[in-house]
């Protein structure tokens, strides 16, 4: 069974806090923006989240292929 939306909405919210935490400390350690790239646990908090934002269009997908498919079910069945 798949993640559901709600779960990946928590995660990415938490996963956001996580480097806007990590994103505080480098600025205190005055790294700028195209310095963060290089910093690998910046890299990961960055990955984790992009890779959360495209679960969520993958099961906004899904979601929309299982109406599709219920849709054409209900138009067999009427015929």
């Amino acid at each position: 069974m798949g993640q559901t939306q709600d779960s990946l909405d928590r995660q990415l919210t938490i996963a956001r806090e996580e480097l806007a935490k990590y994103v505080a400390v480098l600025d205190e350690k005055k790294v700028g923006e195209a310095d963060r790239k290089r910093d690998s646990i910046w890299r990961n908090l960055d990955a984790e989240c992009r890779q959360l934002r495209t679960r969520m269009v993958a099961v906004d997908a899904v979601a929309a292929r299982e109406a599709e498919c219920a849709q054409r079910k209900e138009a067999a069945t009427a015929e």
